[in-house]
């Protein structure tokens, strides 16, 4: 396939999902981190593309972001759901140097980290939620990320120090840098989850990648390659993501990791990475149902029947970053 052809294939796959779930920039019952995910397919078509049309979506996103969401989001309990959406946006000023994006992003991810980091349970990292219960990936690396991003758009070094502060403590206490393995989270009593997910293996690799390319420090470049090639080769042994079908959250997961191994793909020039994506994005693409909706299940028929929006999101996202 070409790359206009997969270029295609991936409008028809966004259309298809718009086609059920969009309308007036809102998605039927995605949730707030759940739009802020679907959100950065846009960000990922308009980058990959340059298609004026994504450039309009992400207006009239981020339109519904300040009509649905406001303009700040402290009343969300989710730390981690305010990073996805301050990626989102912060994204999309870096795309289009629009800067009401990352000026609303910048007021959240800074009342976030606020309440979020801490020192006193094991020497860093962000708390989940704001009872302070536990300190999960899904937060840190969503949150080194965002950091990296805002240190471009507003050209503010502090924050390339927040995230380098983050991996720091994501290093020594949730990833096994020997292997590339990321843990879900600890507890205040000490106990691991050491249960492992894309979306944590893929905001790991993304953090890692923002920060080499800042830094040069090679640290970065070989954590980010452990951790891509864990979820490629340990997970799932180069074949299909044909899993993480249960649940509410975990269906749109492989969409998140799917951005950032393209990006580590395209950064240290790994192909073979490129080639699972679009391996995965071809099997997705034969299976989708008579609406042109795709399962989180890549190689298992996409039944006829009523899907999440944020399970039929994951293998768009795949489609597009797969170009």
């Amino acid at each position: 396939m070409t790359q206009t052809e997969r270029i295609v294939r991936a409008k028809e796959a966004i259309e298809a999902h718009k086609a059920v779930y969009y309308k007036e920039g809102g998605y039927d019952r995605a949730d707030f981190w759940d739009y802020a995910e679907i959100f950065e397919i846009i960000d990922d078509m308009y980058q990959i593309t340059g298609d004026p049309d994504y450039r309009a979506q992400i207006e009239e996103m981020y339109q519904f972001v300040l009509r649905t969401y406001k303009e700040t989001w402290e009343y969300n309990p989710y730390n981690d759901d305010i990073m996805w959406l301050v990626i989102a946006l912060t994204r999309a000023t870096l795309l289009t140097g629009e800067r009401k994006y990352v000026e609303t992003a910048k007021v959240n991810y800074d009342l976030t980290f606020a309440r979020a980091w801490d020192e006193e349970f094991l020497g860093g990292g962000l708390f989940w939620r704001v009872e302070n219960q536990c300190k999960n990936s899904c937060v840190n690396c969503p949150g080194a990320i965002a950091a990296c991003l805002l240190a471009k758009a507003l050209d503010d070094e502090s924050y390339y120090d927040k995230a380098k502060a983050i991996i720091a403590w994501q290093n020594k206490v949730l990833t096994d840098t020997s292997n590339g393995h990321v843990s879900d989270c600890i507890n205040l009593e000490g106990k691991y989850n050491h249960w492992t997910s894309t979306y944590n293996q893929g905001t790991y690799v993304g953090a890692n990648c923002l920060l080499y390319a800042h830094t040069g420090e090679d640290e970065y470049r070989q954590n980010a390659e452990k951790a891509a090639s864990f979820a490629m080769n340990e997970m799932y042994q180069g074949g299909i993501m044909n899993n993480e079908e249960g649940g509410n959250d975990l269906p749109g997961f492989k969409g998140i990791m799917a951005r950032w191994i393209r990006l580590f793909a395209l950064s240290f020039d790994k192909p073979e990475y490129m080639d699972w994506l679009r391996k995965n994005a071809d099997s997705a693409w034969a299976n989708q149902n008579s609406k042109g909706l795709m399962n989180t299940q890549l190689g298992l028929p996409t039944e006829e029947k009523e899907y999440d929006v944020f399970t039929c999101s994951a293998a768009v996202s795949v489609c597009v970053n797969a170009i």
